[in-house]
C-alpha cells in the first residue's frame, strides 16, 4: 500500500502545525484561450513553398498487408486508395497453415480482382515480414488500416498512410461469422465460394427444372437452365461435349451471382450418364471433370411421376434405369443426396426442407 505524502507545515500553534492546501490552478477564461490558440498558429505558420509538390504516384511504390480472408470490398478500397498514392502497388498477403481459406484459392481472387498487381504469400510474424518485404520491394508508402502500422511503416523505411476502416464497414471475421449478412460487400468470385451448391438430378420428366427454378425464387437467387435443353433433336457427340462445357461454364458464371445458393437443373454427372445413355460412351475430360465436381447437395428426382412430353420418346424403362444409374454413381461418389419423390407438391416441400438444413449455421 502506498501513502501519498503529506503538504509540508506552514506554521506552529501551540500543539499542532497547521497546513494549507495548494491553491487551484485558475480556469483560463476565453480571451485566455483564444490567446493561446493565436500563438500556436503564429508556430504553425508556413510558405507555399513550405507544403512541397502535389503528390504525385508515379515513380512511387506502396505496400499493402492484410490476411484477405475472405477479400472483401473493404479491401478493394484500400487497394485502390494505395495506387491512387502510388505507381506500383505491392501486395502481400499474410498466410497460415490454420487459414480457413487456403492460400490458392486467395491468390486466384486476388489476381483476379487486382490484375497486374503483384501479390506474394509470407508467414511468421513481424520480425519475419520485414526482410521478405524488403526483399522483393522498397516501399515508400504503407497503406494500412492496422493499430500496428506506423510502427511497421518505422521498420520498413516508409511513410504510414492510414486508411479508415470506417469508410467500408466490413471485416474478415464479419464475413467469415455471416457471408450472406455482409452480402454487399462480397467481390463476385468471393459470393462464388459462399454459396452452396444444389445440383436437381434424375431422369426426364421429373420436376427438376420447375424445381430449380422455384427454388430458387424461394431462396432469392439465381439457377442454372440445363444446356441439354437447347440442342435439337437428334443432336450429335459434339453437340453433348459443347452442351457440357457450356453447363461448366454457366454455372460457374452463374454462382459469382449467386445469394446464399446456387441451384443447378443438372450437372456435369448428369451429363455424362446421358451421354452414355445415348452414345455407350463419354469423352474421358467429362469423365475427369464429373468425378471432381462436388456439389454441396444433390436432390434426385425419382421418376415416379406421369411422363409429359412427346409419348414417342416416353421410354419407361430407360427412366427407370436412368434413375438407378444416377442413384448408383452418387453412392460410388460420395456425394450427399435427398431423394425427392410422389407429387409436386412433396418435392418442394421436402426439397426446401433439406435445403434449410444445408444452409442452417454451423458451429464454426
Amino acid at each position: 500500500m502506498t501513502i501519498a505524502a503529506s503538504p509540508p507545515p506552514i506554521a506552529w500553534y501551540g500543539g499542532s502545525f497547521v497546513y494549507y492546501e495548494d491553491e487551484p490552478e485558475p480556469v483560463p477564461t476565453d480571451a485566455d484561450l483564444d490567446a493561446a490558440a493565436a500563438k500556436a498558429r503564429e508556430r504553425r505558420l508556413a510558405t507555399p513553398e513550405q507544403f512541397g509538390p502535389e503528390p504525385d504516384p508515379q515513380l512511387r511504390t506502396g505496400v499493402v498487408l492484410g490476411r484477405f480472408l475472405p477479400v472483401h470490398e473493404g479491401h478493394r478500397y484500400l487497394v485502390e486508395f494505395a495506387q491512387a498514392h502510388a505507381e506500383r502497388v505491392h501486395i502481400f498477403v499474410r498466410i497460415a497453415a490454420d487459414d480457413p481459406i487456403p492460400w490458392e484459392v486467395r491468390r486466384h481472387w486476388m489476381a483476379e480482382l487486382f490484375p497486374g498487381v503483384p501479390v506474394t504469400a509470407i508467414d511468421g510474424g513481424q520480425d519475419e515480414w520485414v526482410p521478405r518485404i524488403l526483399a522483393e520491394v522498397q516501399p515508400d508508402y504503407l497503406f494500412s488500416a492496422e493499430p500496428w502500422g506506423p510502427g511497421f511503416a518505422a521498420r520498413l523505411g516508409a511513410r504510414f498512410v492510414g486508411v479508415d476502416r470506417l469508410a467500408v464497414p466490413v471485416s474478415g471475421t464479419a464475413v467469415r461469422n455471416g457471408p450472406w449478412d455482409y452480402e454487399r460487400y462480397l467481390p463476385p468470385p468471393v459470393r462464388a465460394w459462399y454459396a452452396r451448391r444444389v445440383c436437381l438430378i434424375g431422369a426426364e420428366s421429373t420436376g427438376k427444372t420447375t424445381l430449380a427454378r422455384d427454388l430458387a425464387r424461394k431462396f432469392g437467387t439465381v439457377w442454372v437452365p440445363e444446356r441439354l435443353r437447347t440442342l435439337s433433336p437428334g443432336f450429335g457427340p459434339a453437340d453433348l461435349a459443347l452442351a457440357a462445357h457450356g453447363q461448366r461454364a454457366a454455372e460457374e458464371a452463374l454462382a459469382r451471382r449467386a445469394s446464399v445458393a446456387l441451384f443447378c437443373d443438372t450437372d456435369l454427372l448428369a451429363v455424362r450418364l446421358w451421354s452414355e445413355r445415348l452414345f455407350g460412351s463419354a469423352p474421358d475430360w467429362l469423365i475427369e471433370a464429373a468425378n471432381q465436381q462436388a456439389p454441396h447437395l444433390y436432390l434426385l428426382c425419382a421418376p415416379d411421376v406421369a411422363y409429359v412430353g412427346d409419348e414417342q420418346r416416353n421410354t419407361p424403362a430407360e427412366r427407370r434405369a436412368f434413375h438407378e444409374a444416377c442413384e448408383r454413381e452418387l453412392h460410388r461418389l460420395g456425394r450427399e443426396y435427398v431423394l425427392l419423390d410422389g407429387d409436386f407438391d412433396r418435392r418442394f416441400d421436402r426439397a426446401v426442407e433439406a435445403v434449410r438444413d444445408l444452409l442452417a449455421p454451423r458451429r464454426r
